[in-house]
């Protein structure tokens, strides 16, 4: 095999322990996204989330609390992790494509 097959190999083998990774990921953490909803004066943080084909609200606390605000940084984590692992599929995809013609 030649140098470039090796590389080739090698990052398709690199992209599929990534996609793995960004699945584990994604299962630990709280599926959803989160909105502000204010009420008279305040403003409440809940997380949205499909079950079953329905959404369901939950209620994480008051904004600025220590609960929502580790509910704020999940959910932006969750949103960077899922961006990573589609970029990676999408990747995957094009090196494999590659990989195959090539060899």
């Amino acid at each position: 095999m030649s140098v470039i097959s090796n590389v080739l190999k090698e990052e398709v083998a690199r992209l599929k322990e990534n996609v793995s990774i960004y699945e584990r990921s994604l299962r630990s953490l709280p599926r959803g996204s989160i909105y502000i909803a204010k009420i008279n004066n305040s403003s409440f943080v809940y997380r949205k989330f499909k079950e079953n084909g329905r959404v369901i609200s939950v209620y994480i606390g008051k904004v600025n609390s220590p609960k929502s605000n580790e509910a704020i940084n999940q959910a932006n984590e969750y949103k960077r992790i899922k961006n990573n692992l589609r970029v990676a599929k999408i990747e995957l995809r094009k090196l494999e494509r590659v990989y195959r013609i090539y060899n």
